[in-house]
């Protein structure tokens, strides 16, 4: 594979992370034999605690997710430091709250990790909604691998890629999301697994780019297909609670086909349990949000028939060896083997970096770390990591990162596409069965 145009490092940083290096050699030498790696020296071996940043929204609407961020960050350092390092480094965990995603939130946490020299990667499953925080790592040339909006994330380094060697999503081109659940509603209509009435959506949307593109992207393909627009809301970014109105306009719309890409697992769930008071004869699609083990806590049995899919998280395949080590892993340390997308990512992001760094040895030399993860060919719980080096995401497919559709059927997440790893097939929801 040919070498990515990487640009000469900063002879300043170069000469800062020297003198730093230095410090720490001094320092560790100096410490009493007594001192641990977790207690800040060098561990055996000559190598240094090397502190992993994380970006994660641990408090606000999106907590859930940033608590699953946390836990598969967690564990993927625990096992690397159980195994006894890489190339001679352990790791330590720096997490920073980015709070509701707003800029300011953002950017204080971005800050606070780009000014501490320890801190030599930086993984999240998502940060901010539109991913502005990609340039400011890339002008302090530190090492940011992340997971979610890469609309966003294609948008920014597609234009010159050669302007960011050190950042790489994980997660492929959502181009998917807007595609996909047409595909199979179709499928299914020929299969004669459901009879849609007159093929029409109606399309519940929320204020930030990520649900927007993903909603744009179905509108257009379902008009495309010849389906009718019953009707589309937006609501705010934020906690939704009362969605009386918008339900309203669905009973009175009757659609096929329902779509709500506001991924909040809270505003999803109180939107099904206020559907299920008085459901119209529809299909009901959701964006991520039933992806998160909180979806099912909040709504049981009011969860059953509801489709949804997702980008990046475990291939819950039986005979895929990668997320069966995951699922038994997760088991062990949160005692579930419902393993949160969110922490599949954080978990496959470090330990991608820890191959990065087995291969080149030097923490402190972020542009090698940063060009062998470009050449990286890896199986990992969420697929095959191959990247795309005009755009930096991961590649996306059944052979690489595939979009995974699924269904809750009594009580259980059952994966219902792709062929290749599905484990049941698609059934009416009982809304619709019983009418």
């Amino acid at each position: 594979m040919a070498r990515l145009p990487f640009p000469r490092p900063r002879t300043r940083r170069r000469a800062v992370a020297a003198i730093a290096l230095a410090g720490a050699l001094t320092a560790a030498t100096a410490c009493s034999s007594s001192t641990t790696a977790s207690e800040g020296a060098a561990p055996e071996g000559g190598g240094k605690e090397i502190q992993i940043g994380l970006l994660a929204p641990l408090t606000g609407g999106s907590a859930a997710d940033g608590k699953g961020m946390q836990q598969g960050a967690e564990l993927a350092i625990k096992q690397l430091n159980e195994r006894g390092g890489v190339a001679g480094h352990t790791f330590k965990l720096k997490t920073v709250d980015v709070q509701g995603q707003s800029n300011d939130a953002v950017t204080k946490g971005v800050q606070t990790l780009t000014d501490d020299d320890s801190v030599k990667a930086v993984v999240t499953g998502y940060a901010s909604t539109s991913n502005f925080e990609i340039d400011e790592f890339a002008a302090a040339e530190k090492l940011y691998l992340i997971g979610g909006n890469t609309a966003q994330t294609q948008a920014i380094i597609e234009k010159d890629p050669a302007k960011y060697p050190t950042v790489w999503s994980i997660t492929p081109n959502y181009d998917a999301y807007g595609t996909e659940p047409v595909a199979l509603a179709e499928k299914w209509a020929e299969e004669g697994l459901w009879k849609p009435r007159n093929k029409s959506v109606f399309v519940v949307r929320s204020d930030n780019p990520y649900s927007e593109g993903i909603a744009d992207g179905l509108v257009k393909t379902f008009t495309s297909k010849g389906w009718t627009i019953a009707g589309e809301e937006k609501v705010p970014f934020g906690a939704v609670n009362d969605w009386g109105t918008i339900i309203g306009k669905i009973r009175a719309a009757d659609p096929d086909f329902i779509v709500n890409t506001d991924y909040q697992v809270s505003n999803e769930a109180s939107f099904m349990q206020q559907f299920l008071q008085n459901p119209t004869q529809s299909l009901v699609f959701m964006q991520y949000g039933p992806n998160q083990p909180q979806f099912f806590e909040l709504t049981k049995d009011k969860a059953e028939g509801v489709l949804f899919n997702n980008l990046a998280g475990l291939v819950p395949a039986a005979n895929y060896a990668p997320a069966a080590q995951l699922t038994a892993d997760w088991k062990a340390a949160y005692g579930t083997d419902n393993v949160d997308p969110q922490g599949v990512m954080t978990y496959v992001e470090i330990m991608i970096y820890a191959e990065a760094l087995k291969q080149v040895g030097d923490p402190d030399d972020v542009l090698a770390i940063s060009s062998a993860i470009s050449k990286i060919d890896t199986e990992q719980a969420s697929g095959r990591i191959v990247f795309d080096q005009a755009t930096h995401l991961a590649k996306q497919g059944d052979d690489y990162v595939p979009l995974q559709s699924f269904q809750f059927q009594d009580q259980k997440r059952v994966l219902i596409a792709p062929e290749k790893y599905k484990s049941g097939t698609f059934r009416l929801p009982p809304w619709m069965a019983k009418g």
